[in-house]
């Protein structure tokens, strides 16, 4: 962790260890000292991603679809607006003195290529229907697509949880490999200009811990350690050649 924060300028850095991670999520509460360490881990992961995606700074507004906490948006200096389909992460960014709208991904109330920059961290896997979802995101945006997903090797998609044990809008269904995303990224208006992979477990540790973890890949979790992923996969997204084409609804 001291050497991401390192990486850091003075002022990103105190925004980053000012944050209180144990309410990152506002409608989950995150009491483990361990998960709010790979919380902040990922977040400097996100923040230096964005900013060698976006060398000569962000054009015009920038949108954070599924945020919770508007800590990019306040990295960024743009004001620009949270999204997000849960009350409680819409009155936190409010809260914050963000602008903020409750909304649905696949239907964005924002005008066609309004938007600059849209970043869209750790939600494809909770959505429905992604297909649709990233078309009407190329819809609204002229500039970047900054994505993040749970690495893992193999797509997974998950069946629905009993009804009431949790909201729907918490639950993963597609957790898509990267050569999968890809494909499915052949059907939206967006290509691949830059990608990375963050690994907030694992990477720096000791030997000790590098070896309890290799151990519990082949034993237990290829992909996670106690139920949490090991590392994310990032993507810098612009529109394709011909994207016009691909633009519309998923039918």
């Amino acid at each position: 962790m001291e050497a991401k924060l390192g990486g850091l300028d003075s002022e990103t850095k105190a925004l980053v260890t000012g944050e209180d991670e144990r309410s990152h999520f506002q409608d989950v509460d995150l009491p483990d000292a361990g998960l709010q360490h790979l919380v902040r881990s990922f977040t400097i992961d996100r923040i230096r991603f964005i900013q060698d995606s976006l060398p000569g700074g962000v054009r015009g507004p920038v949108v954070d679809l599924g945020d919770t906490n508007g800590i990019f948006l306040r990295f960024l200096k743009q004001g620009g607006i949270g999204v997000n389909i849960s009350d409680p992460a819409v009155r936190s960014l409010h809260g914050r003195g963000l602008d903020a709208v409750k909304a649905d991904i696949e239907s964005l109330p924002f005008r066609d290529g309004s938007i600059g920059v849209v970043l869209l961290f750790e939600t494809l896997e909770h959505l429905p229907d992604p297909i649709r979802a990233l078309r009407e995101i190329g819809r609204v945006c002229s500039g970047s697509l900054i994505l993040s997903i749970p690495y893992i090797r193999a797509t997974n998609i998950n069946a629905a949880r009993p009804h009431g044990e949790r909201p729907a809008t918490q639950d993963h269904i597609f957790e898509f490999s990267v050569p999968d995303l890809k494909r499915v990224l052949t059907h939206t208006p967006f290509e691949i200009r830059r990608e990375g992979i963050s690994t907030v477990m694992g990477g720096a540790g000791g030997i000790p811990d590098r070896v309890v973890i290799a151990i519990w890949s082949v034993l237990r979790e290829r992909d996670m350690f106690l139920g949490c992923f090991r590392r994310f996969y990032l993507c810098h997204l612009v529109p394709a050649a011909g994207a016009g084409t691909k633009k519309g609804g998923a039918g």
